[in-house]
């Protein structure tokens, strides 16, 4: 048997004339949680803050995909609330000192991303069901997408305020 990243097996696969092409690796959603070149957006501290909040992003999905249960631990949501809003502190500081146009709306996003957390670590907490695919899909747009383009808008601007142009 091979395992995939996630712990499960995965069987032979058929091609299209349905011989077996052999053994293939299941996909794991965890893998959406790893740091990889494409992710980076070019601020240093920023890029570094990203990347723990991939790591506390991974912590909370792998309980999803590896236990029987199904649930995050509210530990690991904690944790990733905790960090968040220091990540989310820092980056609306430097947007501030930067008068940074598109500030206001990045925070109220920030403020957005932190209450739905809440409410899922409120559920956790209280042995409430908490949907695995929802979650996951919420933690993927929220880390990935966002640092990929709102993160990424500010960082391209912080640099076009650095006095050779940041270039």
């Amino acid at each position: 048997m091979i395992y995939g990243h996630n712990g499960a097996t995965t069987g032979p696969q058929r091609g299209h004339n349905g011989a077996t092409t052999g053994f293939q690796r299941e996909a794991s959603p965890v893998t959406y949680f790893e740091w990889t070149s494409a992710i980076e957006i070019g601020h240093t501290e920023i890029d570094e803050q990203h990347k723990r909040l991939l790591l506390l992003g991974e912590a909370v999905v792998e309980p999803l995909m590896n236990s029987t249960e199904h649930k995050p631990a509210a530990a690991q949501l904690q944790a990733l609330i905790d960090f968040a809003q220091e990540h989310f502190a820092f980056e609306e500081g430097l947007m501030r000192a930067a008068g940074y146009p598109g500030g206001d709306e990045h925070a109220k996003y920030h403020a957005s991303l932190l209450e739905e957390l809440r409410t899922y670590c409120v559920k956790v907490r209280r042995g409430g069901h908490t949907n695995p695919v929802g979650l996951i899909s919420f933690l993927w747009h929220w880390i990935i997408l966002h640092i990929g383009s709102e993160d990424r808008d500010l960082v391209v601007w912080l640099k076009s305020q650095e006095p050779d142009g940041g270039g």
